[in-house]
């Protein structure tokens, strides 16, 4: 019935198809890798953190009066401060017993997503009034990306 009728039939023909899948197989091939392969978004996420965690403990020391240390090494960072005596910091304290919280309650602790790296490793103490013990701008790497922590002010720099 169809077959000696004069309409036309609409629908894609043979190459349209083909091209088609050619094209989306070649994009595929590029884009499907990058949604495996998380390394980059890790260690962009653990640079962010790490900084937000070093800036994080600068704020407590000014804010407690008390001086805050952070250990960085290449299996993670953490964040502890000294005793309190007496409503007053005790300067004799140099172990930094005290983890720092977050407002949670929660330790301010973080571990180096696997595969990322991190270094080198080092302890920044902050004192009360935000600055560090470093003698010189501390340069931290992680993976591809990097950042100063100025030794005087404490103030963290990303490029």
């Amino acid at each position: 019935m169809f077959l000696f009728s004069n309409e036309r039939c609409s629908g894609f023909t043979l190459v349209e198809l083909v091209l088609v899948i050619t094209i989306v197989a070649v994009l595929a091939a590029f884009a499907v890798p990058r949604f495996f392969d998380n390394q980059v978004f890790d260690e962009r996420a653990y640079h962010d953190e790490l900084i937000g965690a070093i800036r994080y403990a600068q704020k407590v020391a000014v804010g407690s009066g008390c001086s805050v240390r952070v250990d960085i090494a290449a299996a993670g960072y953490d964040l502890t401060q000294q005793t309190a005596l007496a409503g007053h910091c005790d300067p004799a304290d140099t172990s930094f017993p005290v983890p720092v919280l977050l407002p949670d309650g929660q330790t301010m602790s973080g571990a180096t997503p696997p595969g990322v790296t991190a270094g080198p490793a080092v302890a920044i103490v902050f004192d009360a009034l935000g600055s560090t013990d470093l003698a010189a701008n501390q340069l931290l790497n992680v993976g591809a990306r990097s950042f100063t922590i100025q030794a005087e002010s404490g103030l963290v720099l990303t490029p």
